[in-house]
């Protein structure tokens, strides 16, 4: 009956056009939200410099006095918020060895590696008393060679020029060292601002790489759409009434996963500049 219902509504909203970009953004929370969970996405860089991203700068010593003093400065922001549960970019199937490294470091017998998974995620949740973390990622890749070729073969040429146009001073930005000084507090910031919509604007731009018969940017962009689709569903999956959940992600994944989040029914959003900012 249930099935039959919800198919019912979708046939009702799409006949109708209530399904407007307008209508969406409007999404109608549950009537009961007593306790909804609290999820915020904190997007964040890589502290070991990534490696896999379109865009990989160089890190400074993380381990080193000064940077380990501003992580603990990071900490103290979020402790505010008292998470009651830590979700990482880390797969379910690496959770298990993850949670191990986890227990031992909190007995002391583990150093934390240079990752914003241990620098944030195990030294806020030892803080917080956690017993565990959660791994809520899912697997995917993003083919940009195949997008590129595509665009070329297509004669995309005003397009792969304003690609460049767009990327450019995106990268020099990320990769200036002015930047990669500033502390990591600041960089925090900026990547939960305007990094955040920049990044998801490269995708927009990928998505348009092609042709009718040979559309690799719509494939892979809807790889990418589907990875973050996969990942909120965890994420909402994990959160229970009350819940004060942090999730610990690459910025390039916050714009979707805090649209999705935002815009169900049953979760609560929470932004947090309105922590890093105090």
């Amino acid at each position: 009956m249930i099935r039959e219902t919800a198919l019912l509504l979708l046939s009702f909203a799409m006949t109708t056009g209530a399904m407007t970009t307008g209508a969406m953004a409007a999404t109608t929370k549950l009537q009961d939200p007593s306790e909804p969970p609290q999820v915020m996405v904190l997007g964040t860089f890589h502290f070991n410099g990534g490696g896999q991203d379109m865009i990989n700068p160089e890190v400074d010593d993380f381990l080193s006095d000064t940077r380990q003093a501003e992580i603990a400065e990071v900490l103290d922001r979020l402790e505010a918020y008292q998470p009651t549960k830590i979700f990482v970019e880390l797969q379910p199937q690496y959770e298990e060895r993850f949670n191990a490294r986890y227990r031992a470091y909190r007995r002391g017998e583990h150093d934390l590696t240079v990752n914003e998974r241990q620098q944030i995620g195990m030294r806020l949740a030892s803080r917080m008393g956690h017993e565990r973390l959660w791994g809520v990622d899912h697997q995917g890749g993003m083919d940009f060679a195949a997008m590129m070729g595509a665009a070329e073969t297509a004669g995309q040429t005003r397009l792969l020029a304003e690609w460049d146009a767009f990327t450019g001073p995106l990268r020099a930005r990320m990769e200036d060292p002015a930047v990669m000084e500033l502390p990591i507090l600041d960089r925090l910031i900026s990547n939960n601002v305007q990094q955040v919509r920049d990044e998801h604007a490269l995708y927009l731009l990928l998505a348009q790489m092609g042709a009718a018969d040979n559309p690799a940017g719509v494939e892979e962009m809807t790889n990418w759409w589907a990875r973050n689709m996969h990942i909120y569903a965890n994420i909402a999956r994990l959160a229970e009434p009350g819940d004060r959940v942090l999730v610990i992600y690459g910025s390039g994944h916050k714009y979707l996963l805090d649209q999705f989040v935002d815009e169900a029914p049953n979760l609560s959003w929470v932004d947090p500049l309105d922590y890093l900012t105090r």
